[in-house]
């Protein structure tokens, strides 16, 4: 038995997609079961169990009779981890962030994060898998607003700053593969990137060609995008993405082969993600 946290979310939504397609039984958490209910019934597979990640003793009793938990990211994993361990869960798939893998992840924020639960999954002696996620490309629909209402003109900060932006499909297949096959990855470290590397540059541009608007690029000061996007985001998001375009200036990004590897296709490209989402910037 599987249990999938973050079920309706954006990964997590496709994780289950992908899962109701296997020969495997597991439990979906939500905190809005509505958004599964309409397809439990043509897949008998799958058990919604409602509940909010963040107060695991609602629904800690789920996890009787599982055997592999698929985790999100939490501040402090320690009550779920408690919880999986009492009630006999034995593997972990955590889905991490590649920001770890970087020569500043000792005071990267996120890196630091999403080290802390690998560690404390470690210290409960789980075996795992980490999924090490560069950015997702879902990230860029924060830019939604700029195309909606500009006049011509975008102005972001680092517009030479590189992403190896990886596909929110992509990461959900690995780990629907992962978390169905646990014992091939056991003990393993998988790093998702995108297919190819990309400045901010280069995705607007795309972006604005797709939309078939003519739009000129202006580079905007660190400060003035703080103080602007302080009034829609809160200050730590901030300084996550700050922090990522600074370390892309001065270290050279690297893609892996993670996703042709384990599902035998190239990982998706930014040219589709933004064809599917094209509706969200217009």
């Amino acid at each position: 038995m599987l249990f999938i946290t973050g079920a309706t979310g954006t990964v997590g939504s496709r994780v289950v997609h992908h899962l109701k397609s296997k020969a495997v039984h597991f439990k979906a958490l939500t905190r809005t079961p509505e958004k599964l209910m309409s397809d439990q019934t043509s897949h008998m597979n799958m058990t919604i169990v409602t509940g909010d990640i963040k107060d695991c003793s609602t629904w800690s009793d789920s996890l009787s009779g599982v055997e592999t938990l698929f985790l999100i990211l939490l501040d402090d994993a320690e009550e779920i981890l408690q919880a999986a361990r009492d009630k006999g869960v034995r593997n972990i798939v955590f889905l991490s962030s590649a920001s770890i893998n970087r020569s500043d992840a000792s005071y990267n924020e996120n890196a630091m994060k999403h080290k802390k639960v690998e560690e404390q999954i470690q210290a409960y002696g789980f075996r795992y898998v980490y999924i090490r996620a560069e950015a997702f490309m879902h990230n860029t629909v924060y830019w939604r607003d700029l195309f909606r209402y500009n006049k011509g003109t975008i102005r972001l900060p680092a517009l030479e700053a590189k992403l190896a932006s990886v596909h929110e499909a992509d990461i959900a297949e690995v780990i629907s593969e992962v978390v169905a096959d646990f014992d091939r990855f056991s003990g393993q470290v998988l790093t998702l990137t995108g297919a190819n590397i990309l400045s901010q540059r280069n995705i607007l541009t795309q972006i604005s060609r797709q939309l078939g608007q003519s739009i000129q690029l202006e580079e905007q000061t660190i400060r003035d995008f703080r103080s602007y996007m302080s009034k829609y985001i809160a200050e730590e998001y901030i300084t996550l993405r700050v922090q990522d375009w600074e370390y892309s200036l001065k270290h050279k990004l690297d893609v892996t082969d993670t996703v042709l590897t384990i599902l035998g296709r190239e990982p998706y490209t930014f040219r589709e993600w933004i064809a599917e989402h094209l509706g969200d910037f217009q």
